[in-house]
């Protein structure tokens, strides 16, 4: 295991900001390497596959090495550039809330697809938070689970309230880090001690969480890894 660490987490879609060579574009999608397995793991897809192509390539990753994608919520800019990345490897193990599997199932045909409904380890130390909903949205994000039994949050949008997924993270461990799209929420209180917080994607309170969490937020930018 490299140094020790636990997990490599690579923004590899947001429309913040991205790196030199990166593209940015409306949408999120994170590349996860688990140290613990030697696997990858991507969490949403962004919008664009050409886009979310381009960015892979940049990392020099294999993307046959890929061979579970998690789909947060069935919504273009988290599973946009899906089909770009079945057409490589359409045998892929695709992960996505109960309430859509059906969907993906029809059209993924040659992938594995797995209904996410209740809590679930997924691999060593990955775990799906199971579909939460919101105005008929199913929402589903990971926990990741550190070496030292802390967790780090990876969301795609939090339609749900991010401090529900919280909530069920407390449960099994100690909340170390978020990344990911807050979308509208505000009850930051939620944040207090948490070491990095990292608001991408479609954040509407990104400014006041960076001022009230100066010492903690930590901004991502396409292209960015985090390793823990």
């Amino acid at each position: 295991m490299s140094q020790n660490f636990s997990f490599k987490i690579q923004i590899v879609y947001d429309n913040h900001c991205a790196l030199d060579g990166f593209k940015k574009d409306f949408g999120f999608s994170a590349l996860i390497y688990n140290h613990l397995t030697r696997n990858y793991i991507l969490f949403d897809t962004g919008t664009n596959g050409r886009i979310l192509l381009h960015n892979l390539s940049l990392l020099e990753i294999n993307l046959n090495l890929i061979r579970k994608i998690v789909i947060s919520h069935d919504h273009f800019d988290h599973s946009g550039g899906l089909k770009s990345i079945y057409n490589i490897n359409p045998e892929i193990e695709i992960f996505v809330p109960g309430k859509d599997s059906s969907k993906y199932e029809r059209k993924y045909e040659h992938a594995r697809v797995h209904e996410m409904i209740d809590f679930k380890e997924i691999e060593k130390n990955v775990y799906s938070s199971g579909e939460l909903f919101s105005n008929g949205i199913a929402e589903q994000c990971l926990f990741l689970k550190t070496l030292n039994n802390e967790l780090i949050i990876i969301v795609g949008c939090a339609h749900p309230g991010l401090e529900k997924f919280i909530q069920q993270a407390l449960k099994i461990g100690k909340v170390k880090g978020i990344i990911g799209g807050f979308h509208g929420f505000n009850k930051l209180e939620y944040l207090e001690g948490i070491d990095f917080i990292s608001a991408c994607h479609c954040t509407r309170k990104t400014r006041e969480i960076r001022n009230m969490f100066p010492e903690n937020f930590k901004q991502l930018c396409v292209g960015d890894k985090i390793e823990l």
